[in-house]
């Protein structure tokens, strides 16, 4: 499977992202973000595992210092400060320094951050094909995240060489784009186009991205 034409709806992966609310946790007030992701499910309950935000800091150090310090910073400020990998915590905050990133820094360093993402999660050893890969996203989005709203990746080939991804979470348009084509590249021996095809964006108030 060599280009791939990924239809996009919001989101992550693996069994290294995100998790829950902790009383204990301290820092400042979280910015509002519901005006910033265009998915319209309700967030109050969503969680994401430890291991999810920190592999955020580390895929951002993978662009730059400076990049996985701001991360690490914004985390702090917003109350995740010790990050245990096994801990839940808040899905708004590690989404609303997603959101701060791309307004500060803009859309490509986003997909950036997103792409870099895949470097720094252990996949399953039986993952061996493209469209294998792609397909799991969804599953181990579910193992990082959890609530009764968290959305979804639904991916389908369309031929030997393309293939869709739809994707519905809360998550930046560009750092799914990012991602997507992170999983890709780790499985293809080709290069991988990543482009939104749909007739809505979540950049743009839609549910979901088409790419």
């Amino acid at each position: 499977m060599a280009t791939l034409e990924t239809v996009l709806v919001t989101t992550s992966w693996f069994k290294r992202l995100l998790g829950r609310s902790d009383d204990s946790q301290s820092g400042g007030a979280v910015p509002g973000i519901a005006d910033r992701i265009g998915w319209t499910g309700s967030l109050e309950d969503a969680e994401v595992i430890g291991r999810s935000p920190l592999s955020y800091v580390a895929a951002g150090e993978s662009v730059s210092s400076f990049v996985g310090k701001e991360i690490a910073s914004k985390l702090a400020q917003y109350g995740l400060e010790e990050i245990e990998p096994e801990e839940w915590y808040s899905l708004t905050i590690p989404l609303a320094m997603l959101y701060d990133m791309r307004d500060e820094y803009g859309d490509i360093r986003m997909r950036n951050m997103g792409q870099n993402v895949p470097q720094h999660v252990e996949f399953p050893p039986e993952l061996s094909e493209v469209d294998e890969a792609l397909r799991a996203i969804d599953q181990a989005y579910h193992q990082n995240h959890r609530g009764e709203e968290i959305g979804f990746y639904e991916f389908e080939s369309v031929d030997d060489n393309q293939g869709r991804m739809t994707c519905e979470t809360p998550y930046p348009c560009e750092f799914d784009k990012g991602l997507i084509k992170g999983v890709a590249k780790k499985f293809a021996n080709n290069p991988v186009r990543v482009e939104e095809i749909g007739d809505q964006c979540r950049s743009e108030d839609g549910q979901r991205c088409e790419v």
